[in-house]
């Protein structure tokens, strides 16, 4: 199963952030045993490194790297084309990269963009859910239920 992953889930896990963390991570872990296949844009993770190094401050920059650099073995990565991003200028979303993340799902053919703002993507014809969307989505209709189990 495929899913795009938008950022703010990659940064509910990185930065710990209540009550969001748990489902991100969970999410995470699901992509590193392969029981789905996590990707991501290029841009997603140039935005996610000027945010976790607090607007590029170089004292966070290797750390950092080496954290994106684990999220990286996770998912996979979506390039676009020309094409893609001629589409996402040309389209009628206000937010251009909503726009080229949507023009990711659409080249994948994902089974679902994972996020925590699903009024950006009410254009989409791909299913976006959040992470516990997700997780109930796969109980109801897999009969799937992953819990994280604590040490």
């Amino acid at each position: 199963m495929k899913l795009l992953l938008d950022t703010n889930i990659l940064l509910d896990c990185m930065m710990d952030r209540q009550p969001f963390a748990a489902d991100a991570r969970k999410l995470l872990i699901l992509g590193a045993l392969g029981e789905v296949d996590l990707w991501m844009s290029p841009s997603q993770f140039a935005d996610a490194f000027y945010l976790l190094t607090e607007g590029g401050k170089p004292c966070l920059a290797e750390a950092v790297k080496f954290r994106l650099l684990k999220v990286k073995r996770l998912a996979r990565i979506c390039t676009l084309g020309e094409y893609d991003i001629e589409n996402a200028l040309e389209s009628s979303w206000s937010d251009f990269e909503d726009a080229c993340l949507y023009q990711c799902a659409k080249r994948l053919r994902v089974c679902a963009i994972i996020t925590r703002n699903q009024a950006d993507f009410e254009r989409s014809t791909v299913p976006v859910y959040d992470c516990a969307e997700f997780f109930a989505h796969l109980k109801n209709v897999h009969g799937l239920v992953y819990e994280e189990i604590d040490w």
